[in-house]
């Protein structure tokens, strides 16, 4: 790559076109700036690292000089571009016009050129004749600059650019759904994405921190209360619509194998009585929230974590009741003729569930419910790895019957937590008995059989992993309790019970101990899926009184996880492996402003721009071939 220079024009081209720009006698190369790579080291670790240096050419009176302007950890561009890099960073310090060059590389070049300036003010000011800077130049008072309406943009970005790729907007308008409510929509469920709360939350985040509204060309500013409520319901009627159109673009685009079906249940809790809705029961509740009533939400996904469909249940519903419903009701949305392997956990796989499957066609792997007579015929000598690393360890035994594979599995980093729980479980239960036996020493305490009965029962029931493994005796007199004495029994049983192994079960009978693992393992793309709605998208809790309002909560929450999953499985192929969180919050810095300003004659300028990308979202946007320099319309402000 080569920097041509005619007057104030710089021109970097590809090495093709220097022979063309050669015949221009008026041109010559002006570019001396480099990049040079250091790696250097840490004294007090002997750790090294790696740190890129912006260096600028120049002869003195002593010879040749080399002068380090920037220095930055990263650079997110390929070494063969490193040239035009510096080449387009030298071309902005001298204030000259840019042509033919990639809008990425130019935006990270005006973000160094501006770092630069940052730090070297005085650098190319004789080139850009601004030897004495006064208060006015030729354009505008500097006095006079503002900047107002500041609005987050990038995380917004990335959602509206989502949300047309998996064509929702397209879906809306076949329905035969009015322009103005498909914005809506668009708006509800990016809210839900970039900035998690109610639809109160979502119509205040709108008109006030986002720039939503630029990319949606739709004034928000008179939004109402109830819009987004009324929106949301519209989108729940066509639920099972959008799910199987939501399956067939995410197939295509990202070319799905869909040979996993991976199935499992949460539930989340709704504050206030919620008794007008006939779905909220009371439960056990994964949050510990029993005291209020539960909505069960049931996802499959596949084994890249797109959702392929859900249902909302009781919150009291048993697992493995909601199988049968849930494979009848995403049939629908399958490539026809294929039938995935159903993946679930052992609470989900009884055996009614498990025949039922072999009658469908389809073939399955789950956790065993129980321990299969095998068990005495594990050789510790036969047993395969399956996986290693510096924290883990694990180990497995293939067994076959007439129709299934049982495959024996032992964690060395499960047993390790399971031994921790079984010492914490026995410490925490023997102190409370020794509680007990100690009240029987105190003049004023309560000795009768049954209020000590009644207390130890409570703490069988507290600790009751582990109390079944100790007999209690308990010696009284005349109904009066004189001594307790416990001793552990089963000691094998305990020790089988906390040993960090369990043996799971499928019908593939030509899988090996590596395929049967690593396919169960994919059980926490499920568990992935419901950390990222509970956490990342604020899935919980419920606030709605009517049960149309409160599914369709749940229902906008699973649409933006669409868009989250698109949007990080496109990063994870790019290699960068950052959480939601992490890139919603790195992404807000890229901003929408207004800037105004005076001129010499007094009239006033005002500019609506997008402030320059930096290279974190230039290595997002590449990874997601998104422009980084999007043409934004100027919005017209209408009554909505």
């Amino acid at each position: 790559m080569h920097v041509k220079q005619y007057g104030k024009i710089s021109i970097v081209v590809p090495q093709r076109f220097k022979i063309l720009l050669d015949s221009l006698n008026d041109f010559s190369i002006v570019a001396s700036m480099f990049i040079k790579k250091v790696i250097k080291t840490y004294k007090s670790t002997g750790k090294s690292y790696t740190e890129y240096r912006f260096v600028r050419g120049y002869r003195s009176s002593a010879g040749p000089r080399h002068q380090t302007l920037l220095t930055v950890r990263d650079i997110p561009l390929p070494e063969t571009q490193w040239k035009l890099l510096a080449d387009t960073v030298e071309a902005m310090l001298h204030n000259e016009m840019l042509l033919f060059v990639d809008e990425n590389v130019e935006a990270l070049a005006r973000h160094y050129s501006n770092l630069i300036l940052a730090r070297h003010p005085d650098y190319g000011q004789q080139e850009r004749g601004l030897d004495q800077p006064g208060e006015v130049d030729d354009l505008v008072y500097r006095s006079s600059f503002r900047v107002f309406n500041d609005r987050s943009f990038g995380p917004e970005y990335l959602g509206h650019t989502m949300y047309k790729r998996l064509g929702f907007d397209d879906l809306f308008r076949e329905l035969g759904i009015a322009v103005r409510q498909r914005k809506l929509m668009s708006l509800s469920i990016i809210g839900k994405l970039v900035d998690p709360g109610s639809e109160n939350a979502t119509r205040l985040w709108a008109r006030e921190l986002s720039a939503i509204d630029e990319l949606l060309e739709e004034d928000l500013s008179r939004l109402g209360h109830n819009s987004l409520y009324r929106i949301n319901d519209a989108i729940y009627k066509h639920k099972d619509k959008v799910e199987t159109h939501l399956c067939t673009q995410e197939r295509s685009i990202f070319n799905l194998q869909e040979s996993l079906c991976l199935y499992d249940l949460t539930n989340t809790f709704l504050e206030g009585s919620a008794k007008s809705i006939p779905k909220a029961k009371f439960g056990r509740s994964k949050e510990k929230r029993s005291d209020c009533r539960l909505l069960t939400l049931g996802m499959v996904v596949d084994e890249l974590g797109f959702c392929k469909k859900t249902n909302i249940l009781e919150g009291s519903v048993s697992e493995p009741h909601t199988l049968q419903e849930m494979i009848e009701s995403l049939s629908a949305n399958l490539e026809s003729g294929r039938k995935p392997t159903v993946v679930m956990d052992a609470g989900i796989a009884t055996t009614q569930n498990l025949n039922y499957l072999r009658e469908k066609g389809y073939d399955y792997l789950c956790v065993s419910r129980t321990k299969p007579t095998f068990e005495t015929e594990i050789d510790p000598t036969a047993m395969k790895l399956v996986h290693k690393d510096k924290r883990n360890l694990v180990e497995a035994q293939i067994f076959k019957t007439e129709d299934e594979l049982l495959l024996y599995c032992h964690s060395q980093k499960m047993e390790d937590k399971e031994r921790a729980m079984q010492d914490s479980y026995c410490m925490r239960f023997e102190d409370d008995l020794e509680k007990i036996i100690a009240s029987l020493s105190k003049r004023r305490g309560n000795k009768s059989i049954e209020k000590i009965m009644e207390r130890i029962g409570r703490i069988r029931e507290r600790y009751s992993a582990i109390s079944r493994f100790y007999h209690i005796d308990v010696h009284e007199k005349d109904g009066t309790v004189i001594s307790i004495e416990y001793h552990k029994v089963k000691q094998e049983e305990e020790d089988e019970r906390f040993s960090g192994s369990y043996w799971l079960r499928s019908s593939c009978r030509e899988w090996d101990e590596q395929q049967l693992w690593d396919t169960y393992m994919m059980l926490n793309r499920v568990e992935a899926a419901f950390r990222s709605l509970k956490h990342e998208l604020a899935f919980r809790p419920i606030y709605h009184r009517t049960e149309r309002r409160a599914e369709a909560h749940i229902f906008i929450a699973v649409l933006a996880y669409h868009l989250l999953n698109s949007i990080c499985l496109q990063l994870r192929q790019d290699g960068i492996n950052d959480s939601w969180n992490t890139v919603r919050a790195r992404m807000s810095t890229h901003r929408r402003v207004s800037i105004t300003a005076m001129r010499r004659d007094k009239t006033t300028v005002i500019e609506r721009i997008t402030s320059s990308a930096e290279p974190y979202h230039l290595k997002i946007y590449k990874a997601l071939n998104m422009s980084p320099n999007p043409v934004i319309k100027a919005l017209k402000h209408t009554k909505m």
